[in-house]
């Protein structure tokens, strides 16, 4: 495959010294006997520059205390002419309510001319659920303690952006617990700094509750 694409978004950043991005982040939905439906991202669909942008996230699934989960582990596609291919690294995060949590760590690559990048993808964390309408809650005074039933508080399938959350008070409910999702991607490639942060929402499931799930890629291609 032909460079110019890269080499066109390379001049015009040194040209310019700033170009700014914002992309969409594709997610499907994957099932997980313990989790219910569990959402992962799939593609980052756009253009940079006019130049059209179109990569395939594949995903692998981890076991887990809680259920298998699913995590990106191959990205594959296009930037303009230019066949762009590396794995994603991953690494497991420990959550007190939904077992360990696989989350993507960073991208690596190689390029045409046989050099290999790093690009990395720090942690951050979202309010998240895992639970149903049978799981059980403690609740009680003194040293004895009775279960109660928490009924779901979210449609299956529906999508919640995370402004219109309920408020639960600023302490949040019972059996909710943060959950680990990438916040940023950042690095230099030879002479090009790149630096993109990921928005995120809510894809909603009867027995995990609310899961984050990153929508956008937002940020800039810098001049090093």
């Amino acid at each position: 495959m032909g460079v110019d694409a890269l080499q066109a978004i390379r001049d015009a950043v040194h040209a310019q010294k700033v170009i700014p991005v914002e992309m969409d982040m594709g997610y499907k939905v994957v099932f997980s006997t313990l989790q219910g439906n569990i959402p992962v991202n799939n593609r980052i669909s756009g253009s940079i520059l006019d130049i059209p942008v179109d990569i395939r996230l594949d995903y692998s699934i981890i076991p887990n205390t809680g259920g298998s989960l699913p995590v990106n582990t191959v990205f594959d596609g296009f930037i303009g002419d230019t066949h762009i291919q590396g794995r994603m690294m991953h690494k497991i995060v420990f959550s007190t309510i939904a077992g360990n949590i696989p989350v993507n760590t960073g991208i690596e690559f190689k390029s045409n001319n046989g050099s290999r990048y790093r690009l990395e993808m720090p942690i951050s964390f979202a309010s998240g659920s895992a639970r149903g309408g049978g799981m059980a809650s403690s609740s009680g005074d003194g040293g004895g303690a009775k279960k109660k039933s928490l009924e779901p508080k979210y449609i299956a399938g529906k999508m919640i952006q995370p402004e219109d959350l309920p408020d639960d008070g600023g302490g949040g409910i019972a059996s909710e617990a943060g959950r680990p999702l990438p916040g940023r991607i950042y690095g230099v490639i030879e002479d090009i700094e790149i630096d993109f942060r990921f928005s995120f929402t809510y894809y909603c499931n009867t027995s995990s509750g609310r899961n984050p799930i990153n929508n956008r890629l937002t940020g800039e291609i810098r001049a090093v």
